[in-house]
């Protein structure tokens, strides 16, 4: 009884956690019917839990039948980028990044071998299905941070079938990473790409080991 209880509870809070995300993600208002989707409910269901979510704060209505983010959710990312104190410079070198390859790059964190995309700078509006707060496919790139070092070559078919990626480490146990993603006929002919960004990267591990000594 207890382990059915416990199921039921996960289960609910699963679907709470992909309205979150889903809502946190959108640049528009979403519809009940898109939630209702993205969080694997029936529609009844998908409204019930809005409906709790908007009572507390974390979801809005600006209008009938559609949802956004609300002031409790916003106030609880606020409260973890105003923690992030290389935050700034980071998005400063994937704009420099992606701007002088041609490629998206993207801020990567990677805890327990699972990769979640925490900030991304696409100036080309290359047309790739990778979203901030999103979590990465697994693979074996993942393992044990990534283990600290920067990929040799970009890895094919990855995150899916038509791109591939090349990522390097900002911080010393590589569980923060830049990378580039590109679509598979835009891949690196040559080493500029992972030059620029073993650059990139390793100022930013010398910017944060002196943030770190500086308290």
């Amino acid at each position: 009884m207890g382990h059915e209880v416990n199921e039921a509870a996960r289960s609910v809070a699963d679907k709470v956690m992909a309205l979150l995300r889903a809502v946190g993600a959108a640049e528009e208002p979403m519809s009940l019917a898109a939630l209702t989707a993205a969080s694997g409910t029936s529609k009844s269901t998908c409204r019930r839990l809005l409906l709790d979510l908007s009572t507390q704060g974390y979801v809005r209505s600006p209008r009938r039948g559609m949802y956004a983010a609300g002031p409790r959710l916003q106030g609880l990312a606020a409260a973890v980028v105003r923690g992030d104190r290389m935050g700034g410079v980071i998005r400063e070198s994937l704009g420099a990044l992606a701007r002088a390859t041609g490629h998206v790059a993207l801020r990567v964190s990677v805890i327990d071998e699972r990769a979640v995309v925490l900030d991304l700078e696409n100036p080309q509006n290359i047309p790739l299905d990778v979203h901030v707060g999103e979590e990465l496919p697994a693979h074996r790139i993942w393992a044990d941070g990534g283990g600290g070092r920067q990929q040799a070559d970009p890895v094919d078919e990855y995150p899916s079938r038509s791109l591939w990626m090349l990522s390097a480490p900002i911080d010393e146990p590589g569980q923060e990473r830049l990378a580039l993603v590109g679509l598979a006929f835009m891949r690196p002919q040559s080493a500029s790409a992972s030059d620029l960004l073993a650059a990139h990267a390793g100022t930013l591990r010398d910017l944060g080991s002196r943030a770190r000594d500086a308290g």
